[in-house]
């Protein structure tokens, strides 16, 4: 396995240069694409050898770099490499066509230069032992996406969407960084084996810095609200591929940073850390699936869904926490396995759901849900694939999503027997609010999936729509199956989850809520499919009837929902969180009742921008005016600067 592993990093570095060398080739991308697959496919039979088995693989690089610099797998990195090997093969096969037909030239072998490295970043990230190494591929996973995004255009607007993005980024890893070093002090050095050594020896305020410092610097990169506003800029522009891999694997390493930190070094802490990641869980969650409904840009629309499904993994990782503290490891078991499992779902279905948009988009050149409809006629295989990712997102039964908001459910409601009457409260209100994000979830992808493939096309370019190459149906449709076999035999995850989550809890027990789950799905399938099939011999017989129109000629495009109509009450029941900007133009101003033409316009912009970013914008602007003054542009100034600062220098150094 250690030479396999070593393969596996030195196919993914040699991609990029074997691009480069036989890019103008006609079977170039056939080179790079194959490559990248073999490499994939590789680390996912690694990943599921160690997770499967225990097995532990290490391999020391240190004469290769300038720092300490090991990789190891133990179960819980072994589960991320599995999530990221698994998500990338079907995003290769659909790059594939998907690159070929949107771009030529240079900016085709960027892509598939820049590809594989980035995802080479995201698996030293989950495999590195050292804190230098960690912070290695935390840099180039930032500086790789970025560039992953910049491939796609260069005009004013992506270039401020994307410095937006790298500043978040940035000030999320020194906060991560900061959170490494305050071991240092109790530590001989970052090795992940000396920090949990160290641990014993921290005192209270250090290990609630680290927990504070990983709590927002990971947070940043996963994107939970309020640290979300880099997410719906950099995900729509970015080329569909890397909207995928950004969201369903990116966003999953900062989940995984977050229960290294919280889980294994430092063994879980007092209650109030709990509680603090279950109401950022909850309030990402809610937000951001009332954001989602609101937009009628599909990838927009599904990034938002990002932010809210992570707020489902905040709301099972602060359960556990909670449970750790009131000392009950078999309910905090339940609960973390939930989140790890939601972590693999949610990077099955919304990697589909993002290929699913690009699909659309290749097909009609347009993601906008007001111009589409009708879809399913004319791309049945992506319609269906995208049917399921909705039905899983919705966390319906009989598909992945279903299975880790259930066992959350439930882990919530055990909280009902515990001792201590603040979480015995709190952790079963909690399901009240997992109930609305669900219940949100299906009301806006019905809207979605109803508005774009249900209905009349909306526009020519929805009427011509045609089913995608065969490449790109292919992706979709392994994911599609992923996501069902996960619904219907969850057993082969949740055992090896549970001996996963029992390696940070020791003498905690895999619940017999998990078994029993593994052993009623399949017959609830089975006895689903008995029903469909005797219904669909019950209707051999067709009669096809043109649809009533309520006495007029005949239907049009216009008699039928928009996106804008289907979410309006949601949007008017939550209007104080939307806070729109409305308003309404009768011309000509003086002819109310008759006129010749009404505009209406309607901004929406999230709370958190009005009230939290845009002053802390304002405010660095403001001063950074003032600080201009500084910069008079003469010389004799500057040189008064100089020495002012050394004599400012020497008088510290004489008191201290």
């Amino acid at each position: 396995m250690i030479q396999a592993f070593d393969v596996l990093l030195t196919v993914l570095l040699l991609v990029p240069a074997v691009v480069l060398v036989v890019r103008r080739w006609p079977s170039a991308r056939i080179i790079s694409s194959a490559l990248l697959f073999c490499s994939l496919a590789t680390g996912l039979a690694i990943a599921g050898i160690a997770f499967w088995s225990g097995k532990h693989v290490s391999a020391d690089l240190s004469k290769w770099a300038p720092f300490p610099f090991s990789l190891s797998l133990d179960r819980l990195s072994a589960f991320f490499l599995f999530l990221i090997c698994l998500i990338g093969m079907p995003v290769t096969l659909f790059s594939i066509s998907y690159i070929e037909r949107h771009y030529a030239g240079a900016r085709r072998d960027w892509l598939w230069v820049l590809l594989p490295l980035f995802v080479l970043s995201m698996l030293l990230v989950v495999t590195a032992s050292t804190g230098f190494a960690f912070l290695f591929g935390w840099e180039l996973m930032t500086l790789f996406s970025a560039a992953l995004i910049m491939v796609d255009g260069d005009s004013k607007e992506r270039r401020h969407n994307i410095f937006i993005y790298l500043l978040m980024m940035h000030a999320g890893a020194a906060l991560v960084i900061g959170a490494f070093f305050l071991f240092l002090p109790h530590a001989p050095g970052l090795d992940f084996a000396q920090i949990r050594n160290s641990v014993a020896l921290l005192p209270q305020p250090f290990r609630t810095a680290i927990f504070l410092l990983a709590f927002v610097g990971f947070g940043t990169k996963a994107g939970i609200i309020p640290l979300h506003l880099w997410l719906p800029k950099a995900h729509p522009i970015a080329p569909t591929p890397v909207s995928a891999l950004m969201s369903a694997v990116m966003l999953k390493t900062a989940v995984y940073g977050f229960v290294r930190f919280a889980f294994d070094f430092l063994g879980g802490g007092p209650a109030w850390w709990g509680y603090l990641v279950l109401i950022f869980g909850g309030l990402s969650g809610v937000l951001g699936v009332l954001y989602a409904i609101a937009e009628h840009d599909l990838k927009r629309l599904l990034a938002y869904h990002s932010a809210e499904n992570i707020g489902i993994i905040y709301l099972a990782l602060g359960a556990a926490l909670v449970f750790v503290a009131n000392h009950a490891p078999m309910w905090a078991t339940l609960a973390l396995l939930a989140g790890l499992l939601h972590c693999l779902n949610h990077a099955i279905f919304k990697g589909l759901l993002f290929l699913g948009a690009g699909a659309i988009a290749d097909s009609t050149h347009t993601l906008n849900l007001e111009e589409l409809g009708g879809l399913l006629k004319r791309m049945r295989v992506t319609g269906t694939a995208f049917l399921i990712a909705c039905c899983s997102i919705s966390g319906l039964p009989l598909f992945n999503g279903f299975v880790s908001e259930w066992l959350l459910f439930r882990s919530f409601l055990a909280a009902s027997g515990l001792h201590n009457l603040t979480a015995a409260t709190i952790l079963p209100l909690a399901t009240g609010v997992l109930a609305l994000i669900g219940g949100l979830a299906a009301a806006c992808f019905a809207k979605v999936y109803g508005v774009a493939f249900l209905g009349r096309p909306r526009n020519q370019q929805a009427e011509n729509a045609r089913e995608v190459s065969l490449p790109m149906r292919l992706g979709m449709v392994l994911l599609a199956i992923a996501c069902v076999v996960i619904g219907v035999l969850p057993g082969l995850l949740l055992r090896p989850l549970g001996a996963t989550v029992q390696e940070f809890l020791p003498g905690a027990t895999l619940p017999e809520e998990a078994v029993s789950l593994a052993t009623l799905m399949p017959w609830i399938a089975l006895s689903v499919t008995l029903l469909v099939i005797a219904i669909a011999l019950m209707r051999r017989v067709k009669k096809t009837v043109p649809t009533w129109a309520c006495g007029l000629p005949g239907l049009n495009a216009r008699m039928q929902y928009t996106s804008t109509a289907f979410s309006k009450p949601l949007r008017k029941v939550f209007s104080r969180v939307y806070k729109p900007d409305r308003a309404v133009e009768v011309l000509p101003a003086g002819q109310p009742f008759f006129p010749n033409s009404i505009s209406y316009r309607s901004v929406r912009t999230t709370s958190f921008e009005k009230s939290m970013y845009r002053p802390v914008v304002d405010a660095v602007v403001a001063t950074a005016y003032r600080l201009r003054r500084l910069q008079t542009g003469n010389m004799q100034v500057y040189l008064l600067y100089i020495f002012v600062a050394l004599i400012a220098l020497l008088m510290f150094m004489r008191w201290s």
